[in-house]
């Protein structure tokens, strides 16, 4: 086995954590030295490909007049079986089943025996959505039988893909990672761009898909308002003008501020005071998790893989999913306690560095690699 890697990284390029996760993990494995291939039908929402060892692979859909949609699954089983050729791919590693892990169940077939090993992680909604469907599930089970091996960013969705699917190895948890980078502005400076007073901040940071049920968000917030003076900043993906008609039904235009498609996300973190978090389901939420290494407690409701993240009143409060008195509560706590939320955001920053650092995370990654290549 050569002492660096040349590694496929399969995933979505979107706002949202598996392509986040799956880019930063390719920024560190480049940083060791490995040769990083990243593959996907564009450049994901955070790659720095101006690094030597970080190649962007496109993976083009195809239109097809008898297609009711583009085709994406083939061509980028094509494409992945063409990098693994032409760069002695070691190591395939899947974010996201589908269709990443079934795209490279088919490049394998395409290759044959030379085939690399292919490492799977799943991130959440791609078992528990498109697993749940009876559509998908004969083929989920499929490849990630076929993959050599399986990991999940928490214990909360290993349990509810073992509920789903008979596997036939055991199932890592391996969970999410960040590390903050540098801020070039200071926090007021930041905080007078957003117009923003010394009121404090609230920050939410995701896709903005149905499953982050902003509707209960800014209905939480909403209703905080009345015991508190605070301010709502969304980082949001492409989607944000679907949210509007839910900000001015609540009549929050001034006191919610949107930011699309924020690539740096450190500076904003770094010039709030909390995160806010209200989704139905999340294997992890990597979004409290930026916030707590800058030192920020949480509100999120008390779902998925978010009580494996957050210490309850200790990092961050919890709260029954779709209890909206509750998450406006929680918020009324943090915006009028300067000394609370300054307290639990030491805890947060320090529980987020002994646990999800990005040191141990790559390198429970590179034993799973290494173990596959020792068995190939």
């Amino acid at each position: 086995m050569r002492e660096k890697l040349n590694i496929a990284l399969l995933c979505h390029p979107t706002v949202g954590g598996s392509g986040i996760l799956a880019t930063e993990l390719g920024h560190r494995l480049a940083d060791l030295g490995h040769n990083i291939y990243l593959v996907s039908e564009r450049p994901p929402f955070r790659l720095d490909d101006s690094h030597p060892n970080i190649h962007f692979c496109e993976s083009t859909p195809v239109e097809f007049p008898l297609f009711k949609s583009p085709d994406h699954t083939l061509p980028l089983a094509t494409r992945i079986a063409e990098v693994c050729r032409n760069h002695r791919i070691d190591i395939m590693h899947a974010h996201y089943a589908i269709p990443h892990t079934a795209a490279a169940w088919i490049a394998k077939e395409l290759i044959g025996e030379a085939s690399p090993p292919t490492v799977t992680t799943l991130h959440g909604t791609d078992i528990i959505y498109l697993g749940a469907k009876e559509e998908y599930r004969p083929l989920l089970r499929h490849v990630l039988n076929a993959s050599n091996r399986v990991t999940c960013v928490s214990r909360n969705l290993k349990e509810r893909t073992e509920a789903l699917f008979t596997l036939d190895r055991e199932i890592a948890v391996i969970p999410n990672f960040y590390e903050p980078k540098s801020v070039s502005r200071p926090r007021e400076e930041v905080r007078e761009s957003l117009k923003c007073g010394d009121e404090p901040l609230a920050i939410h940071a995701s896709n903005l898909r149905t499953i982050k049920r902003i509707d209960l968000l800014l209905e939480g917030f909403k209703r905080a308002l009345g015991e508190c003076d605070a301010r709502l900043l969304i980082l949001a993906g492409a989607e944000a003008a679907r949210i509007e008609p839910e900000i001015q039904k609540r009549d929050l235009q001034n006191k919610v501020i949107i930011q699309i498609g924020v690539h740096e996300v450190d500076e904003y973190y770094a010039a709030a005071d909390f995160t806010l978090f209200s989704s139905e389901y999340e294997s992890f939420c990597l979004g409290i998790l930026e916030g707590m290494r800058h030192g920020k407690p949480s509100i999120s409701f008390d779902v998925g893989g978010i009580p494996e993240v957050v210490e309850a009143n200790e990092t961050g409060i919890l709260a029954p999913f779709g209890d909206v008195d509750g998450l406006g509560k929680a918020l009324v706590s943090l915006a009028n306690d300067v000394e609370l939320r300054e307290r639990m955001g030491r805890k947060a920053e320090q529980r987020a560095r002994e646990h999800f650092s990005a040191e141990t995370v790559v390198e429970s990654y590179l034993d799973i690699y290494r173990q596959e290549l020792a068995k190939a």
